[in-house]
């Protein structure tokens, strides 16, 4: 893709109506904030306009562009923010007990090992297949599938208890 063509110019626009409310969806609920979510993923498409040569899966590559910048953002937070202030609410939510189920849904995910809690939320919050999540994590779909039963398996646990 080399930048400022017409074609990669509406090619950027495709891509932008096809993947913006899912990757906006996605990076809101990493971090919590709805502003941090936009400029996450405005840079993504920043990022993914200016590579140059092709890109053999935009989808999967604008998510680990996602993906990496909501990891940067929460360890830059991490460092000055108390965990209780890092857990997002769900937007436009005036109902305290969805908010509450949000919040120890997160608190669960938490629980788990990161791998885990990643596939989790690619496939859930992203609505990601397993295959597009090995693609863009590049393991195994075998590997994939087994985190997510695994880390459903452990919220069950924890939910339960």
């Amino acid at each position: 893709m080399k930048p400022n063509s017409k074609t990669n110019i509406e090619q950027l626009a495709e891509w932008i109506d096809q993947w913006q409310e899912q990757l906006f969806r996605y990076a809101f609920y990493r971090v919590g904030s709805r502003s941090d979510a936009e400029d996450i993923v405005q840079d993504a498409f920043l990022k993914i306009f200016s590579v140059q040569g092709s890109i053999a899966n935009p989808k999967a590559y604008l998510y680990r562009i996602v993906s990496n910048g909501c990891v940067d953002l929460l360890r830059r937070k991490s460092k000055l923010t108390p965990l209780e202030e890092r857990i997002p609410t769900p937007p436009h939510s005036d109902d305290s007990e969805a908010e509450e189920e949000f919040r120890r849904i997160e608190l669960l995910l938490r629980r788990l090992p990161e791998a885990q809690c990643e596939v989790i939320r690619l496939h859930i919050h992203a609505g990601l297949k397993f295959t597009e999540i090995a693609e863009m994590t590049e393991e195994p779909v075998t590997t994939i599938k087994s985190r997510f039963a695994s880390g459903i398996e452990k919220l069950k646990q924890l939910f339960i208890n």
